[in-house]
């Protein structure tokens, strides 16, 4: 088993806009270098009250090449969708306990905080919620299966209305592969269920999004609620995701079905970049409850969802996120 270093870096904020400034670490072996953002409520990269604050990543360098690189040109910590990298959220449609909550009391965002419900129709992930409590992260040393000693982890504690969890994740490099361990208890008194996902933002070295990148999925692929461009730009060929063209403006946005949620041996997908030969297969151990994808021009987005359902309290869930790096360099 290779040695992991671990790189800290804490320094003051410059600007607003300088990435490089925001508390951060860098886990390092031979073969990966990860940029990881620390949650950090007033400093933070990332502070908007949509994705876990925990585990935020900056680019990941590997074969000479960067990949989940900056998909904008601008940086806002507190919007919504101002993260890189695999960016993980739980209650895209509904937070925990939020149809509880009357405007002006609180609701639970896991790996966010404790939130203030306004006076609102229905809940958006898009919209900036005022944080009434933060989650008070706390750095968390080896756990369960977490053996290296350069893993990091993050733990946190919440409770709000009768709802109430405690929540691990852990992130680390091994060889070729990053990983990434979450765990979530019911501490509460209500059962708790929501939906957990990773949006990813997949980019190798800024390259724009079109026939230069295509996926490899372990199911037959079919695709409903089609939106934007996908219609006219994304060819599907039994496991085969393809772009016919460049997507130059507007979106892609497709429901992709044909998995079996009991299949375990098949819940995975690989990204493929040609010009660069970087390949990035991500395996889950968990079932998907659904699978979108989401796509613009500096970015292509496959989203596996996994639901916990009616979690009870004093009960557990646990999963892990696997990517696995490798380079076929292209044939001249």
């Amino acid at each position: 088993m290779r040695r992991l270093i671990v790189t800290v870096v804490l320094l003051a904020t410059a600007t607003p806009a300088a990435a490089a400034d925001y508390p951060h670490v860098y886990l390092k072996n031979d073969q990966l270098r990860v940029k990881v953002y620390l949650p950090d409520a007033e400093k933070g990269f990332y502070r908007g009250t949509r994705f876990d604050h925990a585990g935020v990543f900056g680019e990941v360098e590997f074969a000479g090449h960067k990949i989940f690189g900056p998909w904008k040109d601008t940086h806002d910590p507190t919007n919504h969708d101002d993260i890189i990298g695999p960016a993980e959220e739980f209650g895209i449609e509904k937070p925990l306990g939020y149809d509880d909550a009357k405007p002006g009391e609180t609701f639970l965002k896991i790996g966010v905080g404790e939130l203030e419900k306004p006076k609102e129709e229905k809940y958006s992930f898009a919209k900036k919620y005022k944080i009434v409590k933060p989650a008070g992260w706390k750095r968390s040393g080896p756990k369960n299966s977490v053996k290296d000693e350069g893993w990091i982890g993050w733990e946190v504690e919440q409770k709000a209305n009768g709802y109430g969890f405690a929540y691990f994740k852990a992130v680390g490099v091994e060889g070729n592969e990053l990983k990434i361990l979450h765990s979530i208890s019911n501490t509460g008194t209500k059962p708790i269920t929501t939906e957990f996902y990773n949006h990813n933002f997949f980019n190798v070295d800024r390259d724009p999004i079109g026939p230069n990148y295509s996926f490899e999925f372990s199911f037959d692929l079919k695709a409903q609620d089609l939106k934007g461009k996908f219609g006219g730009l994304v060819e599907l060929k039994e496991k085969e995701f393809r772009f016919r063209d460049k997507l130059s403006d507007g979106f892609v946005m497709a429901a992709l079905t044909g998995f079996d949620p009991e299949a375990k041996p098949h819940r995975q997908f690989e990204m493929r970049h040609a010009p660069s030969g970087v390949r990035v297969a991500v395996e889950h151990d968990h079932p998907f409850s659904k699978f979108n994808i989401w796509g613009v021009k500096t970015t292509i987005c496959p989203e596996p969802f996994l639901r916990i359902e009616q979690l009870k309290p004093d009960e557990g869930r646990t999963w892990t996120t696997t990517y696995r790096f490798t380079h076929e360099p292209p044939k001249k």
